[in-house]
């Protein structure tokens, strides 16, 4: 039994408060979606929450392309370079993101005829999703940066600043203005707007903008970046392929959609736990990989605290949700609980999978990095298109989800066997992980 002292201890431990802090910002920030569900299940139609999955899918789709890698890099480079190098590489790193959005802008415009036809995607789509998406970039670079600089303060009051702009944007113009799916897609685009003016004037005060660029830093970033885009699409493959999948293969106007959307909002809880928890572990298990003598004691810690905390949240979801189905969520939602189940399972098993990238990104394991990614894209729409096509409805979404997710897990863990042994090793004296370092 713990005494209260030793409770006490922990409670007001530095180490507990920062995880404490950077998990409920993240969890609820990210949140947004799950948090208003019950108003946006009342106030919108299935057909109008399709349309809002869609773009948000779409956006998340374009992010890995215009990110190119950066926000990967800049995480990792922040401990290991000086302030005028940094200064360089964030200034340099930066240049791609904005190039890319420009061509997106350009490749979204050409292929508007495609996107409304066939994926009946609203014409205002074509310039939002890569406006929306370069500015998600943005607003996720400015969060990555103040977290790496542990300023827990600044760090709650900008995540949570945006979420609560979005949240009255949202109302504001869904039940005020009557815009139906139009003000919950602005509102979303216009609370990152906001997000730039404070990026801006994040990066200038932090000194990190108008260095020298170097071709250097490109060079690099460009290479590492391909290995890291093909992870950011086949994350998106896994994640949000499956409603495009569903959208194709189905003729109800995009209402079976919404309703398997509602279902996955849910399930992604344990996904936005996960990134949750990530924002806190990620820098601790930089910093440590970046001192003279690693500590892989205090880093396999890490990793058992997360992992234990995606088991604990996965039986509370399981437990919970049927719940909110039953008393918070409009009934015309309720078909999606028979989804949820398959879903929330799938999601665990990523949210463990991912882990196991934090050495392979430290690294720049290029090559092994690329190898997974492939392998998960494969899987991912190879099952997407035998279950959905097959049967044209939404129990066969989850049930490709939570095939793709198992086999997914199961070649992680093959394929880092090796660098992750140092977790059930018994004695880690003189563990050099020299065969972490090594492609």
């Amino acid at each position: 039994m713990i005494k209260k002292d030793t409770f006490l201890k922990y409670r007001k431990s530095p180490a507990v408060r920062s995880l404490g802090i950077y998990t409920f910002t993240n969890f609820f920030g990210k949140g947004v979606a799950f948090l208003l569900l019950p108003y946006f299940t009342a106030v919108l139609s299935k057909a109008d929450m399709g349309a809002v999955t869609l773009f948000s899918n779409s956006m998340l789709f374009l992010i890995p392309f215009i990110s190119m890698g950066v926000l990967q890099s800049a995480s990792v480079e922040y401990f290991k370079l000086d302030k005028k190098q940094f200064r360089d590489f964030f200034t340099s790193s930066l240049l791609l993101p904005v190039i890319l959005f420009l061509l997106s802008l350009l490749v979204f415009y050409l292929s508007r005829d495609i996107l409304t036809s066939r994926y009946k995607f609203p014409a205002s789509f074509v310039w939002l999703i890569p406006v929306g998406a370069f500015l998600s970039f943005l607003s996720q670079h400015v969060v990555n940066m103040i977290r790496n600089e542990e300023n827990k303060k600044l760090f709650a009051g900008v995540v949570l600043g945006r979420l609560f702009l979005e949240i009255a944007l949202a109302v504001l113009l869904i039940s005020v203005l009557h815009m139906a799916w139009q003000g919950r897609v602005n509102g979303i685009v216009l609370s990152y707007a906001a997000m730039l003016l404070y990026a801006v004037y994040f990066f200038v005060k932090r000194n990190y903008l108008f260095g020298q660029v170097k071709k250097q830093y490109i060079k690099e970033e460009l290479l590492f970046s391909v290995p890291v885009v093909v992870m950011q699409f086949s994350t998106f493959c896994m994640n949000y392929s499956d409603v495009f999948f569903l959208s194709r293969y189905t003729t109800d106007n995009n209402a079976e959609v919404g309703v398997y959307a509602i279902a996955c909002v849910f399930a992604s809880v344990i996904i936005t736990l996960s990134s949750a928890f990530l924002q806190y572990i990620h820098p601790k298990i930089f910093k440590l990989l970046s001192q003279p003598r690693v500590d892989y004691s205090a880093i396999r810690r890490q990793f058992l605290i997360y992992i234990g905390a995606m088991g604990g949240g996965l039986i509370l979801l399981l437990l919970l949700v049927p719940v909110a189905y039953r008393f918070v969520i409009n009934k015309n939602y309720a078909a999606g609980l028979q989804y949820y189940y398959l879903l929330c399972i799938a999601y665990f098993f990523w949210t463990i999978a991912y882990l196991f990238f934090t050495f392979l990104l430290y690294y720049k394991q290029k090559n092994k990095i690329l190898l997974l990614s492939l392998s998960f894209i494969l899987v991912s729409l190879c099952c997407n298109y035998f279950f959905i096509k097959n049967t044209a409805s939404a129990s066969g979404a989850a049930l490709s989800v939570f095939c793709s997710y198992t086999i997914v897990l199961g070649i992680t863990l093959l394929v880092t066997a090796k660098q992750m042994r140092f977790l059930y090793s018994k004695n880690l004296e003189g563990y050099t992980g020299d065969s972490i370092e090594t492609e």
